[in-house]
């Protein structure tokens, strides 16, 4: 019971603190992630400001803050008993990533669907948003020495710029596992 209590608080307490810092990103305060017009939501994801400001007077108060907070915690409540289990937060988490996802491929494909067939193929994916061969625009920007490869030293001077360029958040997102995302 006690567990539970406290994995409440914490979430209330999680998702209220989100619209604090959201809320000084919508101010012109980039804060994380460099977004503008919106407020940063649970992993820096970002919330249209008027889903907060419900009374659309330009404004976001503390009451509408706890409102939000308020409705994101019901809406992981799935029981509606008052308390977010693990299974329940789980849930909630994997609906949220699997939206983020639909949403990521979509604009993927839009971007890449050269023949607007609706699917990538190996070329359009090879191309990638730019039309070109994505490939060489990648090695052409990491291979520094200019000999037709990259070399790990190399590599690793990409993830170091890479992270620095997010602001110290690139390592564990490809900076140290080999998933670097210095390509397109």
């Amino acid at each position: 019971m006690k567990r539970a209590v406290l994995i409440s608080g914490l979430t209330a307490l999680a998702l209220a603190g989100t619209a604090v810092v959201g809320v000084a990103a919508s101010h012109g305060k980039a804060g994380m992630g460099g977004h503008m017009g919106g407020v940063m939501g649970e992993r820096g994801a970002m919330m249209p400001f008027e889903e907060i400001d419900t009374d659309s007077d330009g404004k976001i108060t503390a009451d509408e803050m706890k409102a939000h907070a308020d409705a994101r915690f019901g809406a992981a409540d799935a029981n509606g008993d008052g308390f977010i289990d693990a299974a329940e937060m789980q849930a909630h988490m994997l609906a949220q990533a699997t939206a983020r996802m639909q949403e990521r491929s979509t604009r993927m494909i839009e971007m890449m669907d050269a023949d607007d067939d609706g699917k990538l193929s190996v070329e359009e994916m090879r191309a990638g948003p730019r039309n070109g061969d994505r490939f060489e625009r990648m090695l052409s920007r990491l291979d520094k020495d200019e000999d037709g490869a990259i070399s790990r030293e190399e590599m690793e001077q990409a993830r170091a710029r890479w992270a620095e360029h997010r602001g110290g958040h690139g390592k564990g997102h490809g900076g140290d596992h080999g998933r670097g995302r210095d390509a397109d």
